[in-house]
């Protein structure tokens, strides 16, 4: 008997940081459940201009994620199935998926508006597509919400596309991005095009006496967990679904593989959620009475507490703090704890294998029927078929 064929794919992805290692984690998690694959991987960046051994290989498939058009160029003629797991180069005979910016934008958005911020900035180095495309799509987000965006725009623009150049140039912060956060009203939410960038206005507001989050909040885009770790106050980042993305790129590579065709050519998949840390961690309002209340349901809503329980916990009337919240959120004190406890069960749904009632319970709702029955209104599917949809990330 014949041994079944195991393919040989190479995988063109650096893995100098959690974005590109988790992309490669999903791709192996895909490759363990369907047979097995051999893998040719090297340690590479972006950039890292076509390998000599790639002229001559002589494998099944090829997975990458592509920042060089000369790169692209070569690997459309190849004469295996090739899918970019970036969306840069867009090159119209190789599939490519990639992290969904307006999707992103839009969970930013929704975040900072939740902490009552009526100030927003972005930062990014202007130039870079993937930067580009997150401001872009932020800007659009915060306009819908009937306010605008503060750009860095830097005083000369930058030839290179190079990210690594990008980022390493001014590692501290330059003097121009020194003026511009020193610039920033109080109180504004600060989305950045990644951690990197992130984690050099940190340093900058540092610098020049800016307090985070007292008055700037700070957020960036790839959870990178030593990153995001190693700034001061730590950072608060969207966590970009990276194991769904390196599955589903490795899923059409076997399609092709295979002789068969893909359901499409492009795909953009959401982030999963918002690591919260320390520099997103205040309530942009100076309304005392208000924003005692929003803390203690944020630390408290998983506990069974009520309307009735914020009200005492600030010694004011209901007419008084419900007026509050209005004008503040635009719902009532009930709606904000159901939120809240609905926020909670999203990660729990995701990073557990808890059973509904427990997380029912862990969530603060008195029963599993009325976790589901509100879950199902807030988010449009039932709590059993958003684990399903992220299952593979336990």
């Amino acid at each position: 008997m014949s041994t079944p064929h195991k393919p040989t794919v190479a995988l063109l992805i650096e893995t100098s940081r959690a974005y590109g290692r988790d992309l490669c984690l999903g791709i192996a998690e895909y490759a363990r459940g369907h047979g097995e694959w051999n893998f040719l991987i090297e340690e590479r960046d972006l950039r890292g201009g076509i390998p000599e051994w790639l002229k001559t290989w002589d494998g099944d498939g090829i997975l990458c994620r592509l920042a060089d058009p000369e790169l692209a160029d070569l690997l459309a003629d190849a004469p295996c199935p090739v899918i970019d797991i970036y969306g840069q180069v867009q090159h119209p005979r190789i599939p490519f998926l990639d992290t969904d910016p307006d999707a992103v934008a839009d969970m930013a958005a929704r975040f900072f508006v939740n902490a009552t911020f009526s100030n927003f900035a972005f930062c990014g180095f202007p130039g870079l597509w993937f930067s580009d495309g997150r401001s872009q799509s932020f800007q659009k987000a915060i306009r819908r919400l009937g306010s605008e965006v503060i750009i860095y725009e830097p005083p000369h623009s930058w030839s290179s596309l190079d990210v690594a150049r990008r980022e390493a140039l001014h590692p501290d912060g330059s003097k121009e991005l020194e003026a511009w956060v020193k610039a920033l009203p109080d109180n504004t939410a600060i989305l950045a095009c990644n951690d990197v960038r992130a984690q050099q206005l940190l340093k900058v507001a540092m610098r020049i006496g800016r307090r985070v989050p007292e008055e700037l909040a700070v957020m960036g885009v790839d959870d990178d967990e030593l990153l995001c770790e190693l700034t001061n106050p730590r950072l608060t980042s969207i966590h970009p679904d990276t194991r769904t993305l390196g599955y589903t790129a490795a899923h059409w590579l076997h399609l092709l593989m295979e002789g068969r065709t893909l359901p499409y050519q492009s795909l953009l998949i959401p982030p999963l959620h918002i690591t919260e840390r320390a520099s997103t961690d205040t309530i942009a309002s100076d309304d005392e009475i208000f924003v005692t209340a929003l803390r203690y349901i944020r630390n408290h809503a998983h506990e069974g507490i009520d309307a009735k329980n914020v009200i005492q916990q600030v010694g004011r009337s209901r007419s008084t703090l419900e007026n509050r919240f209005r004008n503040y959120l635009g719902r009532s004190i009930k709606d904000e704890i159901t939120r809240s406890r609905l926020a909670r069960s999203l990660i729990l749904l995701r990073e557990t294998n808890m059973t509904l009632q427990q997380v029912a319970n862990a969530c603060g709702f008195a029963t599993a029927s009325h976790f589901c029955r509100m879950f199902k209104q807030a988010e449009g599917v039932t709590p059993g078929a958003f684990r399903s949809a992220h299952a593979r990330d336990k």
